[in-house]
Parts: C-alpha cells; structure tokens; sequence
C-alpha cells in the first residue's frame, strides 16, 4: 500500500496571498483543518492548520482579514512525500518532522494531494481494509505518540509566528 492509495486527491488550496479569513472559510466548508498554499503553477510552498490561524490571530492581535497566508508560512520547513512512497515511509517522514500532515506531491513536484493521520489510522490493522493490506497498527501508534505526545518545554520547538 502506497501513500496514493490513501490519501486527500485535490485537496482545497490557497495561495500566499489569501487572506486567513479566507483560508478558515475553506476549511469551514470543506469540514477540513489544514490548506495547503501553493505557488500559482501547484508547488507546495506550506500548509496552514486551524491552530496556525487561532495562534497568529492571538499573537499579532489583528483580524484575520489582515493576515496573510504568505506571512504564516514564511519560515515553515516544507515537510512533502511522494504519490508512490510506501506508508511506512511516509509515517516516518511524518515522524522525523513531528507533524500530523504532509503534503503529497507528483513526481514534477506539483501538488497531488494530502494525507493526515487520519488518514492513517483509518487503515490500521485494527480498521477498514482495501484487500488483504493492512497498516501496522504498532508503527502507526508509536508515531502518533511521538508527534502528538507532550515534549515538556517545546517552546523552542514551535514554528515563528509572524
């Protein structure tokens, strides 16, 4: 089982100068909690979650008609994957960036789709099947408790907010 077998094709996506309130109505409508944003020919360039938006919003005090995409995911480390990497490769790129999303992108390097834990977890040894293939439920758990697990002072961990 590869990464396209399950993962978000043509996901919902922003450009850098979308404004947050744009990007929280895309995620309303679209009953998501992450957008890509993406360069005008699909690249990826970053992601915004819901918690992006709450944090920025809090930290520089101003509406979220003011804030930009671009300013959110100016320092972001893109974190992608490939439509034909396995599962296990991917739940360990997601491990190494502590992150519960990654980007999915086409061998040009445009952006094919998305796939979250959610994702994942949906097809655990424990959960839905397509065939006979399974996803380890033991490699899929120990890396949710590594990216979602509390670090203790993580504060020099967490993305600049701009």
């Amino acid at each position: 089982m590869n990464v396209n077998d399950l993962m978000v094709h043509e996901p919902k996506c922003c450009q850098p100068g979308a404004t947050l309130d744009e990007v929280a109505r895309l995620m309303w409508e679209n009953d998501c909690g992450a957008i890509p944003v993406v360069s005008e020919d699909n690249r990826p360039l970053g992601i915004i979650t819901d918690r992006d938006i709450a944090l920025c919003a809090m930290h520089r005090h101003q509406p979220l008609w003011e804030l930009r995409t671009g300013d959110l995911i100016h320092d972001q480390r893109l974190c992608c994957c490939q439509q034909s990497d396995s599962i296990e490769s991917c739940l360990a790129k997601m491990e190494q960036n502590a992150v519960r999303r990654i980007l999915v992108t086409r061998e040009d390097g445009t952006l094919a789709g998305i796939i979250s834990m959610g994702d994942i977890l949906a097809f655990t040894a424990s959960g839905k099947t397509r065939g006979a293939e399974r996803i380890s439920a033991d490699s899929t758990l120990g890396m949710l408790k590594n990216v979602s697990g509390h670090h203790g002072d993580s504060s020099a961990q967490r993305p600049a907010v701009h």
